[in-house]
């Protein structure tokens, strides 16, 4: 049986190993090898520090993610107590999804063809997201030109980055 290097097979038997060989480490890998070993019993001989436990102060920012999460809870929460139809629900969760800086744009039309409702239907749900609180118009689009943009909030009681009113 014979033992060669990585480097012999490549050079000698053009990258083919032969069926009565066997690959060997090289010196250069027992050095390296060795050395890696070395390194890392060093390593491990060193005291780590005692991390400090990192404070959360009052100016960090919460992660967007339990953000949005804790935005629905809060809307179904208050929804429940209202009694909001299921449209109204569906409309919101939409506007939600599709809010950027706490503000969505939306057409009647878009959202009647999504919801596969009639336009009015979708004007009476926003209504009542309106009165409920949990909708506030920003700028009113033109019929067939521009989008109506709205202040999407989870709460009716609160501003667009939870805090009361």
């Amino acid at each position: 049986m014979r033992r060669l290097t990585l480097k012999e097979v490549m050079e000698q038997y053009g990258g083919i190993l032969a069926p009565d060989a066997v690959l060997r480490p090289d010196d250069d890998e027992i050095a390296a090898t060795a050395a890696a070993r070395q390194a890392a019993a060093r390593q491990a001989a060193r005291p780590t520090p005692a991390a400090k436990p990192k404070r959360r102060t009052r100016s960090a920012k919460r992660n967007a993610l339990v953000e949005r999460v804790t935005g629905q809870r809060q809307f179904f929460e208050a929804a429940a107590e209202l009694e909001l139809s299921a449209g109204a629900i569906a409309v919101w969760c939409w506007l939600w999804t599709c809010t950027r800086k706490g503000q969505a744009k939306y057409t009647v039309r878009r959202l009647a063809e999504r919801f596969g409702v009639v336009p009015s239907t979708v004007s009476r749900w926003v209504g009542e997201l309106t009165n409920a609180g949990f909708v506030e118009t920003v700028r009113r689009g033109k019929p067939g030109r521009s989008a109506t943009i709205v202040r999407v909030r989870h709460s009716p009681d609160t501003t667009p980055d939870g805090r009361p009113r």
